[in-house]
């Protein structure tokens, strides 16, 4: 309540200014009233629920001042009576949690609004092999879209996803009684990927550093898996403009950004890594990932002529 109440204090929101439209000022007061109702509360539930109201305000209210798309929320306060909606909130603030049954949307809050971030999910195992899946969707007034499923989980899972910067919302889908968290944390806290690099995750996300380099990606036989490599400037494969660096012909692999194995295949392929950026990991079982530079010599620097010497004509007065 204490890291609210100071949120809401550093807006610094002039009422009467020119941006002060009147959608603003009502998720501005909004948020001043779950502040007041949290400071009032008896119990952790009802606390909890204030501030995830509260949160929700504030969301909205970023993405009004920046000119962002608004998500709204789609379920009520009650699912019916003696029925309340299910509390996903934790004291700690990017962190959900949930039991039960059902669908549940999660409105998300990111670290760093308007980015993509990392969607850090652990779900407990259970008694059968039963579905859960956490799906990424984008709920606004002009736009309703289920977007990828980012887990999808018969027994117990602990991996790292990448969330889009589009998505608003997170649908959890549990027809078990298995326990589940989710933490949203920045892009900037994704492992840093190593020269080697081992793992044997579901799913994961590494941070790469480095200049032109080839990736060889190496998994267990009889396994699908995928490695995806997003650009440091965070955009789909087709809208990067990014300058391609001028690859030797005999570098391995190629620039689809992607390699894939199904089934029987080895489980070895390269991939070239342009600049610094993520890899996106998709698999079940083990992994080994090494990293080789690319020595790729620097442009060279535009010729000039020789400089003139004093009182020297130019060569168009000769």
């Amino acid at each position: 309540m204490t890291a609210f109440g100071e949120e809401v204090t550093a807006l610094e929101l002039n009422v009467n200014g020119p941006n002060a439209t009147p959608t603003v000022l009502k998720e501005y007061r909004a948020a001043l009233a779950a502040y007041d109702r949290a400071s009032a509360a008896r119990t952790q539930p009802d606390a909890l629920t204030a501030l995830r109201d509260g949160r929700a305000a504030m969301i909205r209210l970023d993405a009004r001042r920046h000119g962002r798309p608004v998500p709204i929320d789609a379920l009520p306060p009650a699912a019916g009576p003696g029925r309340p909606r299910p509390l996903t909130g934790t004291g700690e603030r990017y962190v959900y949690t949930g039991k039960g049954f059902g669908e549940t949307e999660v409105l998300i809050d990111r670290p760093e609004p308007g980015r993509p971030a990392l969607v850090e999910a652990d779900v407990t195992r259970g008694e059968d092999e039963t579905s859960f899946k956490i799906k990424a969707m984008t709920r606004t007034a002009d736009l309703t879209k289920t977007g990828d499923t980012l887990v999808s989980a018969p027994y117990g899972y602990h991996g790292r996803r990448y969330l889009p910067a589009d998505a608003t919302h997170l649908l959890v889908t549990s027809w078990s009684g298995r326990r589940w968290s989710i933490r949203v944390a920045p892009l900037s806290a994704a492992t840093v990927l190593a020269p080697e690099h081992r793992g044997h995750a579901e799913n994961e996300v590494l941070r790469y550093n480095g200049g032109p380099a080839v990736l060889t990606v190496q998994f267990e036989r009889n396994q699908i898996w995928e490695v995806r490599y997003v650009c440091q400037c965070l955009r789909s494969r087709s809208a990067c403009d990014c300058r391609l660096p001028a690859w030797p012909e005999d570098t391995p692999g190629d620039n689809d950004w992607s390699v894939d194995a199904y089934d029987l295949r080895d489980g070895r392929n390269t991939l070239r890594l342009p600049r610094p950026g993520f890899l996106i990991i998709d698999c079940v079982g083990s992994w080994y990932l090494t990293t080789q530079l690319v020595d790729i010599p620097l442009p060279s620097p535009p010729r000039r002529g020789r400089r003139r010497r004093p009182g020297e004509p130019s060569r168009s007065q000769h």
